[in-house]
């Protein structure tokens, strides 16, 4: 389960990196943002630029889940996730925005994915 949830991953991330950096001020609207500054946009860049390298290594880590370094890349994506939910969660009851409620779906979703995979893998999880 854990390969798939690689693969999905660091797709969605590369294609909102790659898109965060061509046009942030849509990611900004998206979200519910009227307009940015620079030091704004810069800052949506670099955002796009982190998720752009996040999705690369768990695409090039993806067959690799049985060494160290792809199961901490498959870790640090799982804890990614679960951050991200918490983060666009609170974002989304503070200030609304439909892309603020459907990146903390989705967030959600991936970041409980990645905790039940890996609790499998290990052999942690009570309801497996």
């Amino acid at each position: 389960m854990l390969k798939p949830l690689m693969f999905v991953s660091g797709w969605v991330e590369i294609v909102f990196g790659v898109s965060a950096l061509i046009v942030p001020l849509l990611v900004i609207e998206a979200v519910g943002g009227t307009g940015a500054g620079a030091a704004t946009l810069a800052l949506i860049r670099l955002l796009g630029a982190a998720t752009l390298g996040l999705g690369v290594a768990a695409l090039l880590a993806r067959n690799h889940l049985d060494g160290a370094a792809g199961l901490a890349a498959a870790y640090g994506l799982g804890l990614y996730n679960v951050l991200g939910a918490g983060v666009l969660l609170f974002a989304a009851l503070t200030a609304g925005g439909a892309g603020l409620w459907g990146g903390a779906v989705l967030h959600i979703t991936m970041g409980g994915l990645f905790v039940y995979a890996l609790a499998m893998r290990r052999g942690d999880c009570p309801l497996c």
